[in-house]
């Protein structure tokens, strides 16, 4: 499906306001005030979708579904979308719906959220996914993993007064084949490891997608990442994902540990 067929499909069905006679933005008002890690259904598609946190409920589906940040022109020669931090599966769900004759292979470790993700993909019987209980890493072993209970959650940082729980991870590099048309990667701080550790077979996929958390306890890497991702032959484009309005003094932080999130969208030019 071409990218301007895509985009005015979806654009008429968000004007309209309506999936089977529901109203979009009363929706989204109800979720709105719903309090922080409330589980719920929402009722802006076809069916109800899960989602285990209002505020990032809201936050995704603007993201997704309203800027469509992971439009992608799809290749004729690859099929393949490896969605690392699916979180509750909108990312999922997008990919599907927009991408039909890919195979969306989904990573999400944190076991009450892949819970959900995989209720999700039940209700809107999804053929094309594939998940995994699992985390991307550089290796296969087990791993310390800390969540704040919406979008975040990382592997060996910690947050504040909070015991880790034990999950597995997988090296990314097993997924990467030529096949690879989209890689979309959110893994909360450790997309440095693993971007350089598969620096040698990112040339294979044809667009990829991160997003880039500056742990301000520790050196900052992104022109490292910039520059691998030039050298295996991508262009970047750079958008914030969560901003400090005055950089000099404030100091806001996300996740308790990162003064900047970035994505970044890598393209074949």
């Amino acid at each position: 499906m071409g990218l301007v067929k895509s985009y005015k499909r979806l654009v008429n069905k968000l004007a309209s306001n309506k999936y089977k006679g529901r109203n979009i933005e009363l929706e989204l008002e109800r979720i709105r005030l719903l309090d922080r890690f409330t589980v719920g259904t929402a009722q802006v598609f076809d069916r109800p979708f899960k989602f285990h946190d209002a505020a990032s409920f809201i936050a995704t589906f603007d993201e997704l579904f309203r800027d469509q940040i992971y439009l992608f022109e799809p290749s004729k020669n690859s099929n393949i979308i490896l969605d690392c931090g699916a979180n509750m599966g909108l990312s999922v769900l997008y990919f599907a719906q927009n991408y039909p004759k890919h195979q969306i292979i989904a990573f999400e470790p944190e076991e009450h959220i892949f819970n959900i993700l995989q209720e999700n993909v039940n209700t809107f019987q999804l053929k094309n996914v594939t998940l995994h209980n699992k985390a991307v890493w550089t290796k296969s072993e087990t791993l310390e993993f800390y969540s704040d209970g919406g979008m975040g959650g990382r592997v060996n940082q910690q947050y504040a007064q909070q015991k880790p729980v034990r999950i597995d991870a997988v090296p990314l590099l097993d997924f990467i084949t030529e096949d690879v048309d989209f890689l979309k990667m959110d893994i909360e701080g450790a997309e440095d490891e693993v971007l350089k550790y598969c620096s040698s077979e990112l040339h294979k996929i044809n667009n990829i997608f991160f997003e880039y958390h500056n742990n301000f306890q520790k050196k900052q890497t992104l022109h490292e990442l910039l520059a691998l991702i030039q050298q295996q032959g991508f262009t970047y484009y750079i958008k914030e994902s969560a901003k400090r309005k005055r950089p000099f003094e404030d100091q806001k932080l996300i996740c308790e540990t990162f003064d900047m999130a970035l994505n970044v969208f890598c393209y074949k030019s």
